[in-house]
């Protein structure tokens, strides 16, 4: 487990402990369950992170409703992020790899992208996550996904206060006041912890972490990784 975790940090964000995550209890009962798979620091550049199992990972939640999500609910391969909206890596990835990956196999109806929140990173990875699931109210996640990952951000530094996060939804022209009102009642905080939780409770080391058919892929790996990837989970399920 101790080799794999030191490979699983490479080109990616660790939970390495520091500030509470959302308030004094939520971290350090998150930290109990990852601090021992990891190895402290990031290790930027180098190969791809790809395991596989004798059995498939265990699955993370099934599809819902209202879970950000892009691609068809039937679509035969479904890639789940987990990713951290202060995580540099998941900031390049959304910037260089994902708009790839939408247009070869999103947009093909071959792949669904369903996010999940592992927000690990400090209190504004939970507030920007929040904030990003009350613009998913209003239909707009994504943009506001991509509006989040424009630029690179110091983590806990103010640039996803309240007042910022607010910015981004008037600039992309949403319902202000509902949206303000959505970010003030932390109305899906719940689920972004459940989200977290989730991740801990399936092993994972860091941000971005993928689970492509039986395959984990960790970190903001070039575009011709994923295809690989993507690729042979098509072709096992016989639709390539």
């Amino acid at each position: 487990m101790a080799s794999r975790s030191r490979r699983a940090t490479r080109n990616a964000g660790s939970p390495r402990g520091g500030r509470a995550v959302g308030g004094p209890t939520r971290w350090p009962r998150l930290r109990r369950l990852v601090l021992p798979l990891l190895i402290v620091g990031v290790l930027a550049g180098g190969a791809a992170v790809v395991w596989a199992t004798s059995d498939p990972p265990p699955p993370p939640s099934q599809h819902e409703a209202s879970r950000p999500s892009l691609g068809a609910v039937d679509a035969p391969l479904v890639i789940a992020e987990y990713a951290d909206f202060q995580c540099p890596f998941c900031g390049a990835f959304a910037r260089e790899v994902k708009p790839r990956i939408e247009a070869a196999y999103v947009a093909t109806g071959k792949v669904r992208l369903e996010w999940h929140d592992f927000a690990w990173m400090g209190a504004e990875s939970e507030d920007a996550a929040n904030a990003a699931r009350c613009a998913a109210d209003q239909g707009a996640f994504w943009s506001y996904h991509d509006k989040l990952y424009a630029t690179r951000v110091a983590p806990n530094s103010g640039a996803f206060s309240r007042e910022r996060l607010i910015g981004a939804a008037e600039a992309l022209g949403l319902d202000v006041p509902g949206f303000s009102a959505c970010v003030d009642a932390d109305t899906h905080g719940a689920a972004v912890r459940a989200d977290t939780a989730e991740a801990a409770r399936l092993g994972m080391t860091g941000t971005p972490t993928f689970i492509i058919g039986n395959r984990t892929l960790v970190g903001a790996q070039p575009f011709e990784v994923f295809a690989a990837e993507i690729d042979a989970a098509l072709a096992a399920a016989g639709r390539q």
